[in-house]
């Protein structure tokens, strides 16, 4: 009995170290979804400025290499004002369903959390979401992706 129960946590280890860098390596570029319909350029339309007047906007969506080997989807979203460009970034995103969600981070990638992306997928590359900052107040924003490439 007992080296039925030995070789069975061994089948079950070695399973797990197989499928492991399967189910990191989906998760890791997993973002919003298939890749392809959400990765490139955007264009901002507001709905909704928020406290600070936001008028326009881009959003640029790709998948961040943090270091060798470890690959994040990630975000910056430029938002213009009367007198200002505030550039704030996306980060953590993730998806169920049409719902997208992303943690807004200020001054880098790596800066303090400032806020909350909180949206809907209409279709590939079409968005509406309600963004908030501590800067610049709640926000409603439309997004159309006129590029499938981050980078010009």
């Amino acid at each position: 009995m007992r080296r039925f129960t030995v070789v069975l946590g061994l089948i079950a280890l070695c399973s797990a170290l197989l499928l492991a860098p399967v189910a990191l390596a989906g998760k890791a570029k997993e973002g919003w979804g298939p890749t392809s319909s959400w990765i490139g350029r955007y264009h901002v339309k507001v709905l909704k400025g928020g406290a600070s007047g936001v008028r326009s906007g881009e959003l640029t969506m790709f998948i961040q290499e943090e270091f060798p080997g470890s690959e994040e989807p990630a975000g910056i979203l430029n938002l213009r004002t009367k007198h200002n460009n505030d550039v704030v970034y996306l980060k953590e995103l993730h998806w169920s369903g049409q719902a997208r969600t992303a943690v807004v981070k200020g001054g880098s990638f790596l800066g303090p959390t400032i806020g909350r992306f909180v949206g809907k997928m209409r279709a590939p590359g079409k968005l509406v979401a309600g963004v908030s900052t501590k800067s610049l107040g709640s926000m409603e924003l439309s997004f159309s992706r006129y590029s499938k490439k981050p980078a010009p």
